[in-house]
């Protein structure tokens, strides 16, 4: 028992954190090679005990191992049904020969059930949707083109620049969107600017040196007003 005290000892806290960090999901489990038993347990879910059989095999264990000493992550079934992830970390001698196993299983089944949530939320119904409702929708028109944009430029509106929001404004303009009666009050808002500055922006984005643009930038903002 002595070898298995002193594994215990030297890795009996490590453990202890191990399971802490997720109480109830994780059981840390050292096995004595020398003894094939299990030197100490942690997080219990599987209903063994210090003192048990490790029922571990060792053959080939050379083989299943990493860089790193480490085996995993590998599945494995509870008592209880449940499919644990696990992973094993291997101990060796100053000779460099294995000597203890650190095995480190987890449950699944509340990450799964979670996860199967978070996708009930996710989903959208396929149904199609009404053209006659929504075939005047150019605010959700504008809110993708403004999503676009700002993913090609690979930024958001909080890190957006100057140069940025004449590209939206730019976008915006294109696809006709700021003719629409209300566009800029929905476009300032958006972008977190006044109307006065879309009007500024789009000035910019048609090249306000054109004086036709110009014309038309002034018409369009009177027409807003």
């Amino acid at each position: 028992m002595k070898a298995m005290s002193k594994l215990s000892s030297d890795y009996g806290a490590v453990s202890k954190l191990i399971a802490r960090l997720f109480p109830g999901q994780v059981e840390v489990a050292l096995h004595d090679l020398h003894t094939g038993k299990i030197a100490a347990i942690e997080g219990n879910i599987s209903n063994r005990a210090v003192g048990d059989d490790s029922l571990v095999e060792t053959e080939g264990l050379e083989a299943d191992v990493d860089d790193s000493d480490i085996i995993g992550p590998y599945a494995q079934t509870n008592w209880d049904g449940e499919v644990l992830r696990s992973f094993t970390a291997v101990v060796r001698d100053p000779e460099g020969q294995p000597s203890a196993l650190i095995c480190v299983n987890m449950r699944t089944a509340a990450f799964a059930a979670a996860a199967n949530l978070l996708a009930t939320f996710s989903e959208f119904d396929q149904t199609p949707r009404s053209k006659a409702l929504f075939a005047q929708d150019w605010r959700e028109a504008a809110n993708n083109l403004i999503a676009e944009t700002l993913k090609e430029r690979g930024v958001t509106l909080v890190s957006a620049r100057r140069d940025d929001k004449v590209a939206l404004v730019a976008a915006l303009d294109k696809a006709g969107i700021l003719e629409m009666r209300g566009s800029s009050e929905h476009a300032a808002k958006a972008l977190g600017v006044s109307r006065a500055s879309i009007y500024n922006l789009l000035k910019d984005a048609r090249g306000g040196e054109n004086p036709a643009e110009d014309q038309k930038t002034t018409e369009l903002a009177q027409a807003h007003a």
